[in-house]
């Protein structure tokens, strides 16, 4: 594990599926998801040369890292998209209120399960520590889920999630 840095149609179609793009492709575009390949260095159906794509850190340099993390943190905090709504449900289920702790763990557990090195998770907290405990009645839930978006965002965006 984590041993393989994902290509970007490994990124993209994965990513894709998370957040439920795969059930309606042509509503969100299937030329965006391509452009979004070519733009992280992997032109679909038009390879380098006869051996394809070489893997591993050659997906990672400045231009395509920012590209890699805009797309899956746009992506994955998209509250309106069906596979970032169920996440969104699945971390509120039987919970009134929810500590930060609780959040990125939830979080964490419903993205994978991801495991995450020990300074990773305290990031994630620390930043979920800005909205302190969240509520997830009827009156708070829509701004409650923006939030949990936002820690499913920074979680894909994280480097345990680009590497595969």
């Amino acid at each position: 594990m984590f041993q393989k840095v994902k290509s970007p149609t490994e990124i993209v179609v994965g990513t894709s599926i998370l957040a439920g793009r795969h059930q309606n492709p042509y509503e969100y575009g299937l030329t965006g998801l391509a452009v979004a390949t070519k733009n992280m260095g992997q032109d679909l159906l038009n390879p380098p040369s006869v051996e394809g794509w070489h893997t591993g850190k050659e997906w990672i340099n400045s231009g395509a890292l920012v590209k890699r993390v805009n797309f899956v943190s746009d992506t994955m905090s998209d509250v309106t998209l069906p596979g970032v709504k169920k996440i969104i449900s699945r971390v509120s289920e039987g919970s009134a209120t929810m500590s930060p702790e609780m959040l990125v763990e939830r979080c964490l557990e419903l993205m994978g399960p991801l495991p995450v090195k020990d300074k990773t998770r305290e990031e994630l907290i620390d930043h979920a520590m800005e909205y302190g405990d969240i509520g997830w009645d009827k009156n708070s839930y829509e701004d409650s889920a923006k939030k949990a978006a936002e820690v499913l965002a920074l979680i894909a965006s994280t480097r345990e999630y680009q590497f595969g």
